[in-house]
């Protein structure tokens, strides 16, 4: 009966840290595919994520942090003939069925506008350990080539994210340390320090009075994770704990990557700025950090020269 009502409900409840994994691996996923393909056959460097109008609860049954996505890519392919088309097809069936995955057939695309006929091309499905579902096929509505990986739609609980397997220096919370670094489960690495003392321009007070002290601290997040990790929504708490009362300047944190996207890509690092103001001379500085929504906050001990 519990399952019977689980399904209604649209599935189990998994961490934030599952369904981080599962977003890695659909990912992965169809990268290994594309892998398999001739080369050049993806126009599309990297997956883009596909909407989804499935996974929503209509029904009103995700409370708290629990909320509802479905990690789903595809891939743009172009090739000269229908004969490099199937080639390619006959070359992911020979791979999905070494590693022991049942591939089933596509049928052609039924064409709903008759005056943009699609090409009458076959497509083959899978679905692999992880339960990511892999397919290659005309796109009913472009008539393209194209190949997708689906994880399915995942309900998670916000609260229970990605947590750290190693904290080093500063990040281990127990005394104040110049810099240091710490490492999540999934890959993702954040290093602090050191912290600057510095004098604040008016740009950095945006005209208003400065503070007796005002300090500088450099994050640099980098990503080996297999997946982006956005940063627009970071948790910065507790900062000033035991402390006399600091503020973080209005305007930061801001990039120093010299782009925009509050996001880091698989891969790739960057570094931010906070600038931070405190009516007396800190011994260290204390705070809280965690990247993005699926990353847990952990506590900082950063010393202040």
């Amino acid at each position: 009966m519990s399952d019977f009502i689980e399904n209604i409900e649209g599935g189990p409840v998994r961490s934030a840290a599952a369904y981080r994994k599962q977003d890695i691996r659909a990912r992965e996923a169809g990268r290994n595919a594309i892998g398999e393909l001739r080369p050049g056959a993806a126009y599309v460097d990297g997956g883009r994520e596909e909407d989804g109008t499935s996974c929503v609860d209509a029904l009103g049954f995700d409370k708290g942090e629990v909320t509802r996505h479905q990690p789903s890519y595809k891939w743009g392919l172009s090739y000269s003939s229908k004969a490099d088309y199937l080639a390619d097809l006959g070359k992911l069936r020979s791979a999905w069925e070494l590693r022991g995955w049942k591939t089933h057939d596509i049928p052609p695309a039924e064409s709903k506008n008759p005056e943009r006929p699609l090409p009458a091309w076959p497509g083959i499905r899978t679905t692999d350990d992880h339960g990511i579902v892999i397919r290659i096929a005309i796109h009913w509505y472009t008539g393209d080539p194209t190949l997708w990986a689906d994880a399915g739609c995942i309900r998670y609980d916000r609260d229970e994210k990605v947590t750290a397997r190693k904290r080093l220096g500063a990040a281990s919370g127990k005394r104040p340390g110049r810099e240091g670094t710490l490492t999540y489960d999934d890959g993702v690495q954040v290093s602090m320090g050191p912290v600057q003392s510095i004098t604040p321009t008016s740009d950095m007070t945006r005209g208003a009075p400065p503070a007796a002290h005002t300090y500088r601290l450099i994050v640099t997040v980098t990503n080996r994770s297999g997946a982006p990790v956005e940063l627009d929504s970071f948790d910065l708490g507790g900062y000033g704990r035991g402390t006399p009362r600091v503020e973080l300047l209005n305007g930061y944190p801001v990039g120093l990557n010299g782009d925009s996207e509050g996001e880091v890509a698989s891969g790739t690092s960057r570094r931010l700025e906070f600038v931070f103001a405190a009516p007396a001379k800190l011994s260290s500085l204390n705070l809280e950090y965690g990247p993005g929504s699926l990353h847990g906050s952990y506590l900082w001990l950063l010393s202040v020269p």
